[in-house]
C-alpha cells in the first residue's frame, strides 16, 4: 500500500504535526502517520507541563497578580520553587486579565476545511485566551529557548490562527496570537501576530496547499540537512538522516540471565 494512503480521507492537522511536516516530510511520516515512538531522546517537557498546569489553576481559582493566592496554589500542589514562582511572576507582568471581559484556559479548538479540496480537520489546544479591547488575545506559554523573532514565522502558530479565526470573526473580534516566554533568560517575546481577514485567508490556503502536497507525496523523504537532522527524534532510524546514531529504544534480551535494557 502506498505510504500516502496512510493519510485519512480527512487529514488531521495539529500545530505540532504541521510543524513536523514543514521541517521534514519523513519526520511527519514517522510520527503522524506511523505513530512510531521516538528513537532518540529529546529534552524533558515535564517542567513546561507543570508550569502550564499551575498557571491554569492560578487563573481558574483567582488572579495571577495576587501574591498570596499564587503562593497558596503552588504550596498546595507541592510546586512552590523559586523557578516556578519566577515564571508565574513573569507571566503576571504581561497578563491582560485585569482588562479582560472573558478568559478561558486550556481551550481545545477545532475547525474543518471542506472546499476547495482537499479536506482537513485542524485541532489545537490553546493555553489561554482573553477577550479585551475588541480582540481575542490567545497565548501559548513557552518554557524553552526563543528561536524566532516573530510569531508569524512559527509554523505551528499558523494552525492555531486558523482554528481560532472563525470564533474571533463570529464575535466581531480581531485575532492576536502571542507566544509568551516564561524563562528568565528570554528578554523579549517574539513579535505577536495580529491577523486581518487577508492574512487569515492566506493561512487557510497555506494549510490547504500543504495537505495537497501530502496527498502528492510518495516517498516521504527526509531533508538530509544536518541542522534539521541533529535534533530530530527519529534521526537514528531515518534512512535519510544526516546525523545517524544508535536508537535509544529499550531492547529485550534473549538471554534469560540478563536484564532487559
Amino acid at each position: 500500500m502506498p505510504a500516502k494512503r496512510l493519510l485519512s480521507d480527512i487529514v488531521s492537522l495539529t500545530p505540532s504535526n504541521y510543524e513536523d511536516f514543514t521541517r521534514c516530510a519523513r519526520l511527519f511520516y514517522c510520527n503522524a502517520l506511523l505513530g512510531l515512538p521516538a528513537s532518540d531522546p529529546a529534552p524533558s517537557t515535564d517542567q513546561g507541563l507543570l508550569v502550564h498546569d499551575m498557571l491554569r489553576k492560578i487563573h481558574v481559582d483567582g488572579d495571577c497578580y495576587d501574591g498570596d493566592h499564587v503562593a497558596e496554589t503552588l504550596i498546595a500542589h507541592g510546586f512552590d520553587t523559586p523557578a516556578v514562582r519566577d515564571m508565574v511572576a513573569r507571566h503576571a507582568d504581561r497578563c491582560p486579565s485585569r482588562a479582560s471581559e472573558h478568559a478561558a484556559h486550556e481551550v481545545d479548538v477545532a475547525r474543518f476545511h471542506r472546499l476547495p479540496p482537499p479536506m482537513f480537520m485542524a485541532t489545537a489546544r490553546i493555553d489561554a485566551v482573553w477577550i479585551h479591547d475588541g480582540l481575542v488575545d490567545a497565548r501559548d506559554y513557552k518554557t524553552g529557548g526563543k528561536w524566532v523573532d516573530a510569531v508569524s514565522e512559527i509554523k505551528a502558530a499558523h494552525v492555531q490562527a486558523f482554528v481560532l479565526a472563525a470564533r474571533a470573526r463570529a464575535g466581531g473580534y480581531r485575532l492576536r496570537l502571542r507566544y509568551e516566554y516564561l524563562q528568565p533568560e528570554v528578554d523579549e517575546d517574539p513579535e505577536y501576530w495580529e491577523l486581518d481577514d487577508e492574512a487569515l485567508e492566506a493561512v487557510e490556503e497555506e494549510l490547504r496547499a500543504a495537505v495537497e502536497r501530502m496527498w502528492l507525496e510518495d516517498d516521504w523523504k527526509g531533508v538530509n540537512e544536518i541542522d534539521v537532522c541533529r535534533t530530530c527524534r527519529y534521526r537514528s532510524i531515518c534512512r535519510d538522516s544526516a546525523a545517524p546514531g544508535e536508537p535509544a529504544w529499550p531492547v529485550l534480551s534473549t538471554d534469560p540471565t540478563e536484564p532487559d535494557r
